[in-house]
């Protein structure tokens, strides 16, 4: 999992909140055919320019909305994927979600990013005739990550 020092991706491990009841999620591994993730803190940040400063900005991180791009080949009867595809023509609060991300590092210290998430952006298919049809989609964070 690591040699020299490098995470690889694959030691990710990413869950989507499948159901919700008393006052918890079940979790579905989302694994079967993802191949890529992508994530994005897509930051706000304010640039300000001071006549002390001689013309070198100074720069303030006011807001983060951090989005995860998931993309793959789609797997029929995968319980994540089954999951988030069943979402694709439901608006609204039935894109809501919970996303747990989790991984271990060299000394064995467990590490994780649990948060309500809004699932958007779904691709259920694309590609050539000949080709297993590739999927996408967002996990949108909803608010302040859980980081541990």
């Amino acid at each position: 999992m690591f040699a020299n020092g490098l995470f690889t991706n694959y030691a990710l491990k990413l869950e989507i909140g499948t159901a919700y009841s008393n006052s918890a999620w079940t979790y579905a591994t989302l694994a079967a055919g993802i191949e890529s993730i992508e994530e994005a803190l897509n930051e706000n940040v304010q640039q300000y320019f001071f006549y002390g400063d001689e013309g070198f900005a100074t720069n303030h991180v006011t807001g983060i909305a951090p989005a995860y791009t998931v993309s793959g080949k789609r797997v029929m009867g995968d319980t994540a994927q089954d999951y988030v595809f069943g979402l694709k023509f439901k608006p609204n609060g039935d894109r809501a979600s919970s996303v747990k991300i989790s991984w271990t590092d060299p000394s064995n210290a467990a590490h994780s990013i649990t948060c309500n998430c809004t699932i958007c952006n779904i691709q259920e298919f694309s590609g050539n005739a000949n080709e297993d049809a590739a999927i996408s989609f967002e996990i949108r964070l909803d608010g302040e990550p859980t980081v541990v």
